[in-house]
């Protein structure tokens, strides 16, 4: 079971600053999947994160105006290679990964139905900076595991075994009391 919530209520599902699986859609109608380590709260309505503008999740932003961000639990952590990959833009991270995706609950551009919550966003604008583009999104809805739900409306890092932190390009994972190589 999913608890969904519109506007920046989702906002709480990211309250731990974990590792992201970032869903765009590709122009052919393909969900694009990579993987990124940080994101900052911009209000308590927007994030932004930094985004190779040589990358299809870049393209794909811009032309979608749209964005989700996923946050896997430690059950995918041995996926995100995957997401960190060079996939053939016309093939899907996602499939290729043997995950499912969530419709969206306001947007066209689909979730990862296996992470412990998600979070929609629409493009508002982006910073350039050298070969990435600080990319703005504001919260337009999400939703979380009911299980991993804390009583405050957030997410509850042990209960969702979120992933908090990696090392790049190692794919080197610290979970809530462990460290996992990915």
């Amino acid at each position: 079971m999913y608890h969904e919530v519109e506007g920046s209520q989702a906002m709480g599902f990211l309250a731990t600053k974990p590792t992201m699986i970032i869903t765009t859609l590709h122009a052919s109608g393909v969900v694009n999947g990579g993987v990124f380590g940080a994101y900052t709260n911009l209000s308590p309505s927007q994030v932004g994160t930094a985004i190779g503008t040589s990358s299809d999740t870049y393209a794909n932003i811009l032309r979608e105006r749209e964005f989700v961000i996923n946050v896997p639990g430690a059950d995918l952590v041995k996926t995100l290679r995957i997401f960190a990959s060079n996939v053939p833009a016309d093939k899907s991270e996602v499939d290729e990964a043997g995950l499912s995706t969530k419709d969206g609950i306001a947007l066209r551009t689909p979730s990862i139905a296996q992470c412990m919550a998600a979070v929609e966003f629409e493009f508002e604008k982006e910073v350039p900076i050298g070969h990435h583009s600080f990319v703005i999104g504001r919260a337009v809805g999400g939703w979380i595991r009911e299980e991993c739900l804390d009583t405050d409306g957030k997410i509850d890092i042990f209960k969702a075994r979120v992933i908090t932190d990696f090392k790049y390009p190692k794919p080197l994972y610290v979970l809530p009391g462990e460290v996992v190589e990915g």
